[in-house]
């Protein structure tokens, strides 16, 4: 048995259980690719350590609150800073900057309060990055007071300019949670005008007030909510492309659920699931109506033609 990757191993444990509430055995077996009985010594050499380690039946294994490297010195605000910091480097592109990354968190981790911990870990579903991050220019504190009003269950007001439009609408929104996609922050809420789940792009809110109003109800996490909004709301799309001008779709396809691609002798065929209206999909395929053409739904083609047909009217006025 290699004993300095075993004490390694047993080091890393002791910090992961420092940085969470409770850890699950099904979590420590795959995180470090051991079994369940290996846990189980591993813990055992923690405990003769002198590190009080608790199995929590039904629910895995924590550290006694008060026992820690070092006392927490890190604010609420800090914390929810660090929370972020995680989410993006999730999704940076050098493997090695983000695995050492999530190794040095794990040990920031290990001095948090119980407290703290609970926050992180409610949080934890509330916070989605699909993509590398870029930065856009938002109200400086948003994010804090989006994450604090998911934490504190009130609700929020905000000043919205709807899309395509320069109008300011007020709404009072229940935050849900918060995901990044498309190069923009959007915040999933319950929007009690509309009495409906609606996503706010972030960039878009000209105002914020944390109110005192409570949530009037219990939420899904945002994942459920967009795996359903996702399920109920996507339209396969078919196209056939000239592979002399397939490169100039290359770029914006994904905003519009490109899945994958078939090289065929005269013609490259690309699958969409598309998110957005049919419509939409539509006015961006007319900009290569000339070298692609569209196989599915049946009636698309038809709107593209509309399009196309009142176009010419406009230009001929």
């Amino acid at each position: 048995m290699d004993i300095k990757r075993r004490l390694e191993r047993i080091v890393h444990i002791f910090f992961l259980l420092q940085s969470r509430s409770v850890v699950t055995n099904k979590e420590l077996q795959e995180r470090f690719h051991i079994g369940r009985r290996t846990v189980y010594r591993d813990l055992k050499v923690l405990e003769q350590a002198g590190v009080p380690v608790i199995n929590e039946s039904g629910q895995g294994f924590s550290i006694i609150e008060g026992f820690r490297v070092l006392p927490s010195r890190f604010s609420q605000e800090e914390v929810l800073s660090l929370m972020v910091a995680e989410k993006v480097m999730q999704k940076h592109e050098t493997a090695f900057v983000r695995q050492h990354f999530e190794t040095a968190l794990i040990k920031i981790k290990g001095s948090f309060r119980a407290q703290q911990k609970d926050h992180l870990s409610h949080l934890e579903n509330k916070l989605q990055i699909n993509e590398p991050f870029r930065e856009t220019k938002y109200l400086p504190d948003i994010i804090d007071v989006l994450l604090k009003s998911i934490l504190s269950k009130r609700v929020v007001e905000i000043s919205y300019v709807k899309s395509g439009t320069s109008l300011k609408v007020a709404r009072t929104i229940e935050p849900v949670g918060l995901f990044y996609e498309n190069g923009s922050w959007y915040v999933l809420a319950w929007c009690r005008l509309k009495s409906g789940y609606r996503n706010f792009r972030l960039d878009r809110i000209q105002r914020i007030i944390r109110c005192d109003d409570n949530f009037k109800q219990e939420h899904p996490s945002v994942d459920e909510l967009r795996k359903a909004d996702s399920q109920n709301n996507i339209t396969p799309v078919v196209i056939a492309v000239d592979p002399d001008y397939a490169h100039f779709l290359y770029w914006e396809r994904q905003n519009y659920g490109f899945s994958r691609e078939e090289m065929l002798s005269n013609e490259i065929i690309m699958y969409f699931d598309c998110r957005q209206s049919p419509v939409s999909f539509a006015r961006w395929f007319m900009r290569f109506v000339d070298v692609a053409k569209i196989l599915e739904p049946a009636y698309l083609p038809a709107e593209v033609r509309r399009i196309l047909e009142a176009g010419m009217d406009n230009i001929g006025k």
